[in-house]
């Protein structure tokens, strides 16, 4: 199966809601999966995507990053240690970064694609890219975590506030 969905951008709701908890493990979910999968695989240069960004409410996340694949089911964070900055970028707020600090070290846990019970501890990026696709499951988007007032447009380099941001993006992806 190769069926994808469009990635949503910023502006649309799904991107503020907070996502539901998966409680059946079935075919059905498997085939939710995979789409996101195939959606995150064809789109190239994102390294990991959750599933409110192709307009499903549920709290699902595949990541695709460095040399690792992950799909994470109902994930939560449990521990969580250290400081890291860096920038950040979205597929759903495509062409720009921002700085934001994450924790360097956290420990998740979360169910398999058939329900069963795992935890994983990770750092530096991949716990950067773990935070932030948890973040989406939770309505949370890279500039509400931001550490400094502006964000860059990733080809020019050119600064923008992040108020002028929204209200461009807003004018522009909204749906």
């Amino acid at each position: 199966m190769n069926k994808q969905e469009e990635i949503i951008l910023f502006g649309n709701y799904h991107l503020r809601a907070r996502c539901l908890p998966v409680s059946v493990f079935h075919k059905g979910l498997h085939n939710k999966i995979d789409i996101l999968s195939n959606t995150l695989r064809n789109h190239g240069g994102g390294a990991a995507l959750a599933a409110p960004q192709i307009a499903l409410l549920k709290r699902i996340i595949v990541i695709d990053y460095l040399g690792e694949y992950y799909e994470l089911i109902n994930p939560e964070i449990i521990e969580k240690s250290g400081e890291q900055s860096d920038f950040e970028g979205c597929l759903s707020l495509p062409g720009f970064i921002g700085m934001v600090n994450r924790y360097k070290n956290i420990k998740v846990k979360y169910q398999d694609r058939f329900g069963d019970l795992h935890t994983i501890e990770t750092n530096d990026q991949m716990a950067r890219c773990f935070q932030h696709e948890i973040d989406h499951l939770n309505g949370i988007l890279y500039i509400d975590r931001m550490s400094d007032e502006y964000v860059f447009n990733d080809e020019t380099n050119e600064k923008t506030s992040v108020k002028h941001f929204l209200d461009l993006t807003r004018e522009r992806f909204s749906t």
